[in-house]
């Protein structure tokens, strides 16, 4: 005569298939997630440098601009001041105020580009993180 398994035991046999089937899940989990992404270091590597080279790309075109915005003022700048030292003659004044205007505006988009260098960088330390 065989005697009936006890309460206690039942249920410790049931903890232990419920312990064993969340394990088995979790191992399943891992197993899944380690064939999709084999080297998870690697490709956040990756990403990252792709980021950096985004960003970079974004500043180099944001600094090649500001430099012909820079350097186009400083043409106009010259011309101005040509222009103001032939017509001295006429009124000196003159000569001074559009050379200062040509000065503000040189400056104006120096800082222009300074602070478009400045949002660059800021945005490339945030990627960065």
């Amino acid at each position: 005569m065989t005697k009936a398994k006890s309460k206690g035991s039942t249920a410790v046999d049931r903890a232990a298939e419920a312990v064993g089937h969340a394990l088995g899940t979790v191992a399943g989990t891992i197993d899944s997630l380690q064939a999709q992404h084999p080297h998870p270091v690697e490709e956040a590597r990756e990403a990252l440098v792709a980021g950096q080279e985004a960003v970079a790309a974004v500043a180099s075109k944001a600094g090649t601009g500001a430099a012909a915005v820079i350097k186009q003022a400083k043409a106009v700048a010259r011309r101005t001041k040509k222009v103001a030292t032939r017509a001295r003659r006429k009124s000196r004044p003159t000569v001074a105020r559009v050379t200062g205007a040509a000065r503000k505006a040189v400056k104006r988009a120096r800082k222009v580009v300074t602070q478009g260098r400045k949002t660059v960088k800021r945005a490339a330390a945030r990627l960065k993180r």
